[in-house]
Parts: C-alpha cells; structure tokens; sequence
C-alpha cells in the first residue's frame, strides 16, 4: 500500500503550501503596515528564545501588512476599545496612532505631490493677500510626534529619516518666496520655560500656542501685536485629562499634564463682541479630516471687537481654534476663524472679510492638500 494515497498527496501539497506561506511573505510584496516596533533580537536571544526572540518575530513575519490590516478591520467589526489609536511614549507620553502621524513626523510618510500643492496653496494665499494689500503667514503647528520626540518610544525615535514633509514645505515655500515660521525650533526653545506641548491630548497648550501666534504677529511685520507670556498666562497647574487617555479608554494617568489657565482679558471669551454673519460658506463635517461623528465641530466664527487693530483672518484647525480666540480679540478691531478644510476652504470668504492679517495654520499631520479651495 502506497505511502499516501493519490488523493492524500494533494492534500499534502496543500499542507505543505500552509506551512510555506510565512516564508515565501518575506520575499513578496505585501500591504503596508505599522513600522516594526522590535528592530533587531535581544543579545543572546538563544538562551531565553521564548523571551528574547519572540518579539522580534512577531514583527518580521511574513504578509504582516496583510495579518494586521485583517486583524484591524477584525477590531473595528467586533467594535474594540480603540486602544490602538494611541501609542504609549516615554514618561506617561501619549501620541495619536492615527492619521498616519508618526509615520509623517519621523519622515517614514512623504508624500511630495501632496505636499507641492500645499506650496502652491501657500504662493497663491500670499499672491492673494499682496492684491489686497494685506500680509500673509504660512504656519505649521507640528504634530505631537514631532514637538516631543524625545518621548516618542525607542523605535520610533530610530526610524527616523529625513527629509519629512514639514521639512519639504518649508523648503518649497522658501524657494517661492513666501512667508514662513518654521515653529519647530521656537517650541523646541519654548521648553526651557516649562512644557509647550500636552503628554495626555493630542495638542499644544496655551504657552505652546502663544508662541506660535507671536511669531506670527512677527512675521508679518507686527511685533507691536505680541502679547507677553506673563500678561496672557497663569501659574501652571496638573491637568488630568485629554483626549488621548479617552481614546486609551483611561480615566486618569500616573503622570498629570500641565495646564496654563489663560489670564483675562485673554481667556478667549467673546462675550459683548459683535459677531459677524454669512463670511463663511460650510462645508460638510467630512472635509475637516478631524471629525468621526457627522458633526462639524469646525464651525467657523468671526467677530467685531469695537477696538482699533488690523483686521485678522486665521484658516486653521483645532489647533487655532479657540487656544488663539483671546489673542485675536485683544489684538484684532475684527477677526475670522474658519477649517482649512484639508485646502478646500471657502476661498471667497478672504474677499468678503478682507483682512489685513492672513495667517494659514494647518496642523503638520493635515498639512499635505486633500483638493483645491472651494471644491467639495
């Protein structure tokens, strides 16, 4: 009697195809997947294998892209915590696993065409503003990823490479002409004063953005519209939430964020202001990039402060949205806020609020362009 009967020796082939599989996904190519959080087996792994070369293991096999990808839509089906969406740092830190901003921060995600028509948008605001005989600023608040990268885990701080997108468009803007604050060095700075960036939420706090408006106001030609750290700031107290440790599904973490209460008259209020209507056509919540829920929490905003100033118009995004509403009513005689809308804002509101100050402000993981202004 044969070994394996005929129909057994198909089934074998297919057996031993299985089992093949791992290996033959380490010479072809496969979906992408997260960066490999183990880069190389512990020293002497073959005395602990089990412990020692496992994790690395578990980050090289093979068709990982694809395993992962299934697994993740697995996740999403069954309705998991979400605790993927966040990545543990040094020290407490927390950064967002989303959007691909790890991956753009330490230069493993560039994208030129993208980040060409971010340039080109850049050019054209500025051409726009020259018209009107008004100054332009282009700014990018970095990503967290970015701004604390000295708390990013150990192998994301080794992936990193250069050039990164941020790098590019600065060097894209430079080349065309057109006003530009690199943030990164002055919130690099800004540390020595005390934290600029939260560890617990995925954005700047009230130092981090003060800066950034500064420089702003600088730029454009208008130190005179600076506002002092000590006027517009309070003592420095822990802050126990943010948004990341929700998206953890955590109530409360061992290290608290530091929380800088903004003084009066610059806490953002817009009580007695007088607001101003029909500057702003909406877009659908779809085009902010930010928003999971239908809803558009990016609804524009403008006001009338009845004191004299320029005229400020900001296209941003949360990063600007309310951290800078106390600046610009203190500083501005009329101010606009409106979602850059991943470059698809309303380009006719610039003509109907007609600003003296433009200041174009994605945030570094929204900054390569999703389309043209205007279009849907």
């Amino acid at each position: 009697m044969p070994l394996l009967m005929a129909f057994r020796r198909y089934w074998a082939i297919v057996f031993f195809a299985v089992l093949t599989l791992p290996t033959i996904g380490l010479l072809t190519p496969d979906l992408p997947a997260p960066m490999r959080t183990v880069i190389a087996p512990e020293a002497r792994w073959w005395t602990k294998a089990t412990e020692r070369l496992d994790p690395y293991i578990n980050n090289v096999f093979g068709f990982r892209g694809a395993v992962l990808s299934a697994h993740n839509t697995y996740e999403k089906w069954i309705g998991g915590s979400g605790s993927a969406r966040v990545i543990s740092g040094e020290g407490g830190a927390l950064f967002l696993g989303e959007n691909q901003a790890l991956e753009q921060s330490i230069g493993q995600l560039v994208r030129p065409q993208k980040v060409e028509m971010a340039v080109d948008l850049g050019a054209r605001l500025d051409a726009e503003m020259r018209r009107l005989g008004g100054r332009f600023v282009f700014i990018i608040p970095p990503n967290g990823h970015t701004a604390n990268f000295d708390l990013l885990p150990a192998y994301a701080r080794h992936h990193k490479r250069t050039p990164t997108e941020y790098d590019l468009v600065a060097e894209g803007l430079k080349t065309r002409g057109v006003p530009f604050v690199d943030l990164r060095p002055l919130i690099e700075a800004g540390k020595a004063g005390g934290p600029v960036y939260y560890i617990l939420d995925t954005h700047w706090n009230q130092r981090g953005a003060l800066i950034a408006f500064n420089a702003a106001m600088a730029a454009v030609g208008r130190p005179d519209l600076e506002i002092a750290a000590k006027d517009a700031i309070g003592a420095p107290r822990p802050r126990l939430q943010g948004d990341l440790l929700r998206m953890k599904g955590e109530t409360r973490s061992d290290t608290p964020d530091v929380l800088y209460p903004p003084k009066a008259p610059y806490a953002g209020a817009t009580d007695g202001l007088k607001p101003l209507a029909g500057m702003v056509k909406e877009n659908s919540a779809r085009d902010t990039g930010e928003s999971a829920t239908g809803r558009d929490p990016f609804v524009s905003h403008g006001f009338e402060t009845g004191h004299d100033g320029p005229r400020i118009m900001v296209i941003g995004d949360s990063f600007t949205q309310h951290f800078w509403d106390g600046y610009l009513a203190a500083r501005a005689s009329a101010f606009l806020w409106m979602h850059h809308r991943l470059c698809r804002f309303d380009w006719e509101a610039i003509q109907r609020f007609k600003p003296d100050i433009l200041v174009y402000a994605p945030t570094e993981r929204f900054l390569p362009c999703a389309g043209q202004p205007g279009a849907k």
